[in-house]
């Protein structure tokens, strides 16, 4: 954690008493990512929706803690479904994949990482960015799937207060919005979580002069509509890619693990605010996934994220592209 606190202590004298509330909350934040999983070395070839395109680029990896991901679930239930599944039950690099859309003469960006504050393993996606030829002053609009710090703060710079994306526009879920600017929002959430809620009111804030607030079903850009993913944070909301019958569902924290989040959809995750309505939420896009057989793009998941939903032994499985 001294990185964090070194950041911390070179911050403007105006945010010193945010940082400290972040850095005080980060390393039960940190704990929440998933196990599972490593990013991909080398970016698949974009996706075909229709006019649009759908890839991803990495924002880099984050420590997990499984005892904070699975705080219900009994560990030897635990070992169990990751022997099955011939993986160790233990932590490892997460990857975190924010996606990028093109479409209409728009480069559109889903999740815009943790900026340079959170952890020193992440905050590559302007250098992934910038690897696949796309500099940041391109990106005309940037959509959020909610406001967590790993999706969120990466668009704002932490030194400076300058906006990484000058010259986007923003999206956010509207109940998002509503809950995370709140002036009592600590007062709302987990203790692991306070500090990181005053980072993320500060950052939707900053950008408020240029953010848009749009509700499920709504159009937010050319072809994308918000979908209702609700509990692991009150408004989160997944990206639908869509032309005539082409979909590509990007997920956010819907589904943020490979393994869990698949075979026990039904165990509480400690990260999700609402974990009754998060299960309720998981196990509903489970089965329109694998209905529809629809491609999923989730921000955790292993690779560039991208796969598909297969029923599997009673339950799901992820099948990476």
């Amino acid at each position: 954690m001294s990185d964090l606190h070194e950041t911390a202590r070179r911050g403007s004298p105006a945010r010193a008493c945010d940082r400290r509330a972040v850095v005080a909350g980060m390393a039960a934040l940190l704990a929440s990512a998933w196990p599972g999983g490593r990013a991909s070395a080398i970016p698949m070839a974009p996706l075909r929706v229709g006019e649009a395109t759908v890839e991803t680029a990495s924002d880099g990896t984050l420590s997990s803690s499984l005892a904070f991901m699975l705080p219900e679930a009994p560990r030897a239930e635990v070992d169990d479904v990751f022997r099955a599944e011939g993986q160790p039950a233990e932590a490892s690099p997460i990857p975190t994949n924010a996606s990028l859309v093109r479409v209409g003469g728009e480069v559109i960006l889903i999740d815009a990482g943790s900026g340079n504050s959170f952890q020193p393993t992440a905050g590559k996606l302007g250098e992934s960015l910038e690897g696949r030829g796309v500099p940041r002053e391109t990106i005309t609009r940037v959509v959020f799937t909610h406001a967590h710090p790993d999706h969120l703060w990466g668009a704002v710079d932490d030194f400076d207060d300058s906006e990484r994306f000058p010259n986007a526009r923003y999206v956010v879920p509207a109940a998002e919005w509503d809950f995370w600017t709140r002036d009592d929002v600590e007062t709302l959430v987990p203790d692991w979580l306070k500090g990181l809620a005053a980072g993320s009111r500060r950052t939707l804030r900053r950008l408020e002069a240029k953010m848009e607030r749009r509700t499920p079903g709504e159009t937010i850009a050319p072809g994308l509509t918000y979908v209702a993913t609700p509990g692991h944070t009150p408004g989160h909301a997944s990206v639908l890619v869509e032309a005539g019958r082409e979909q590509v569902l990007i997920g956010g924290d819907a589904l943020s693990h490979a393994v869990v989040s698949f075979r026990r959809p039904a165990w509480a995750f400690g990260s999700d605010l609402d974990r009754d309505l998060a299960i309720r939420t998981r196990r509903a896009l489970l089965d329109r996934l694998a209905n529809e057989r629809l491609t999923l793009v989730g921000f955790h998941l292993p690779g560039s994220g991208i796969g598909r939903v297969e029923r599997s032994r009673g339950a799901y499985r992820f099948v990476p592209a």
